[in-house]
């Protein structure tokens, strides 16, 4: 099964991460639903979305935590048009 949207699916040490999501301090409570959602369903809820040529993360940066932290491999991806 697949989130509604997903284009393709990713390695997710393949994405490129920014300073800005790095440097951001994501909802620790929603790091942890999106996790019980994984537990729940077996895959995230939404796809991660990426630039398509560069794999840089512009959305779905509490996704993309929760799916390192459950340790999900191959990730769920749309990609951003509006950088395409």
């Amino acid at each position: 099964m697949k989130p509604e949207g997903t284009e393709t699916f990713i390695l997710l040490d393949q994405i490129i991460v920014t300073e800005g999501f790095l440097n951001s301090n994501p909802s620790v409570k929603k790091i942890q639903q999106a996790m019980n959602h994984v537990k729940r369903t077996g895959y995230l809820d939404e796809p991660i979305t990426i630039k398509r040529d560069t794999k840089i993360l512009t959305d779905g940066y509490t996704r993309y935590l929760a799916a390192q932290k459950i340790g999900i491999d191959l990730v769920p991806i749309a990609f951003d048009n509006k950088f395409n």
